[in-house]
């Protein structure tokens, strides 16, 4: 971890005239950069010292490749980075989720368990994994009765899909997408009685 006591660097490239097309480009790497540097800090890959640093740093950039530099040992955001990148955290082995008669929301930054149990009887639930930090070998079983079931993906993480309709519908959207170098799988099973299990994929957006 880079020290965050260390004074600010100095832009190695002129700064971009206001309205230029260089400074539409450095700030969209910018916009991209704290979205990293959010994710990082979320996961904990990130101290709150360095953290704060670095989004300090992004307003002295005044290139692209500046802006890259504070975020080239991060994950880009979006794909959760695998649990060897973060070895430290406790990785639970099981969890349940119930939804009856219900609505059941899980998104942001959670540690999915290497087995998640999901039941939904006249429910609906939702579990976005776009921030969500995957083990590998992840399994999340789908019971689902009369209910709606969606799991929210990113572009690139691979979902493994098995799941059982019965006069239902059972759908993987994320198979048209190519997996990302060092994304964890994801494996789905279960079965849909007179229910809708879906995985979609969405772009996380901030």
């Amino acid at each position: 971890m880079t020290d965050p006591n260390r004074p600010p660097i100095a832009p190695k490239s002129p700064t971009p005239e206001p309205g230029s097309m260089q400074a539409l480009a450095v700030e969209q790497a910018r916009e991209h950069a704290i979205r990293v540097l959010s994710d990082g800090f979320a996961y904990d890959a990130l101290a709150e010292d360095e953290f704060e640093w670095r989004l300090g740093q992004l307003s002295l950039a005044s290139s692209p490749a500046e802006v890259q530099a504070l975020i080239a040992d991060l994950p880009a955001p979006g794909i959760a980075p695998s649990t060897a990148s973060y070895a430290g955290l406790p990785v639970p082995a099981e969890e349940r989720i119930r939804g009856i008669m219900s609505e059941v929301r899980r998104d942001g930054a959670w540690r999915l368990p290497r087995r998640l149990s999901v039941r939904a009887v006249m429910s609906s639930v939702r579990l976005d994994l776009r921030r969500a930090l995957i083990p590998p070998g992840c399994l999340i079983e789908v019971r689902a009765t009369m209910a709606e079931v969606q799991i929210i993906v990113p572009p690139g993480l691979p979902v493994e899909f098995d799941v059982s309709p019965i006069m239902g519908s059972a759908r993987n959207d994320s198979a048209r997408y190519p997996a990302a170098p060092g994304a964890p799988m994801v494996r789905v099973t279960g079965n849909a009685f007179m229910a809708e299990v879906r995985v979609r994929v969405r772009e996380l957006r901030y």
